[in-house]
């Protein structure tokens, strides 16, 4: 306890004295992240753009998500406009595609990419500057095969991890600075953990330029202060404890910082409305489970 308590206070000290740097930025990527392994994040998708980007080595990649269900993918509303032009308008969901199965975004057989057949927007998202209940879900054509994909569970209602639970962000952003505005062909992840709810609410709250953190949001920090998210990772999944825990709302403008970034909460009983995705139990959980019965099930016969 007395070690939590220290490092609560240096983390204050660190962020209070950044503050004056943070800004809300909409391009987000994960920097210098870790390439994961095949199989390691079953639930990532790649929300992408079609026609000529397709012809890239990535893809059209515009932002991330989650399967929450075999045909539901949770991603962030920021997602679901083209910023283009003066005044963001919601996209075409024709010229887009969601791509999941495999971590090489140039791995696209048909059988790993899905056209979308309609998305939602969480009906109290705000847009720019608050980004109040930055969250979607969308609904795929035609579901995934459970062989390639497995979808992540949601959390319980009362669902609140610990400060510094250590929690996986994965994307395929952009991973480093030379090449920012170009994203990542293989899915990365970085290691976060979660922030002091008030601490980060007093930091961005005492900056006028800044959004308000809000009970519909969650602060995570870098845990190795080498990682940021950056260019196409809007809608990375923040994951904790094997449970869907947020989705990225602000993050920093690729830039390595202690500073928190800043996901949107996971409003369970709004998706499931429009999914029927339930509170499933972790792999871990079930397993665990599973174990428990058949032993009840030999010791009883």
């Amino acid at each position: 306890m007395a070690k939590q308590i220290i490092l609560y206070f240096l983390l204050a000290g660190l962020s209070l004295s950044r503050a004056s740097t943070v800004q809300a930025d909409r391009s987000n990527r994960i920097l210098e992240g870790d390439i994961a392994y095949e199989g390691q994040f079953p639930y990532a998708v790649s929300i992408q753009m079609l026609g000529p980007p397709q012809t890239t080595n990535t893809r059209g990649h515009k932002c991330s998500g989650a399967l929450i269900t075999l045909k539901d993918v949770v991603t962030s509303a920021v997602c679901l406009y083209d910023f283009t032009q003066t005044v963001p308008v919601p996209i075409n969901l024709t010229q887009y595609r969601v791509f999941a199965g495999a971590i090489l975004l140039t791995n696209d057989t048909p059988d790993r990419t899905r056209t979308i057949s309609d998305y939602v927007i969480h009906p109290q998202y705000t847009g720019p500057p608050a980004y109040v209940n930055n969250i979607a879900v969308i609904i795929l054509t035609m579901p995934f095969s459970s062989a390639i994909v497995k979808p992540i569970a949601l959390p319980a209602t009362n669902f609140a991890p610990a400060d510094f639970t250590l929690c996986n962000v994965v994307g395929w952003g952009a991973y480093n600075r030379s090449t920012a505005y170009l994203a990542s062909t293989q899915l990365r992840y970085s290691t976060k953990y979660v922030y002091n709810q008030d601490l980060c609410t007093r930091i961005f709250n005492s900056i006028d330029t800044s959004l308000n953190i809000l009970p519909s949001m969650i602060c995570a920090a870098s845990y190795d202060l080498r990682t940021s998210n950056c260019f196409g990772d809007d809608g990375n999944t923040l994951v904790c404890n094997g449970v869907l825990t947020g989705v990225l709302s602000v993050g920093h403008n690729c830039e390595l910082s202690n500073y928190p970034e800043i996901y949107t909460t996971l409003s369970t009983t709004w998706i499931q409305t429009i999914s029927g995705a339930g509170q499933t139990f972790s792999h871990s959980v079930f397993t665990m489970i599973t174990m428990f019965s058949l032993v009840q099930i030999y010791l009883s016969s």
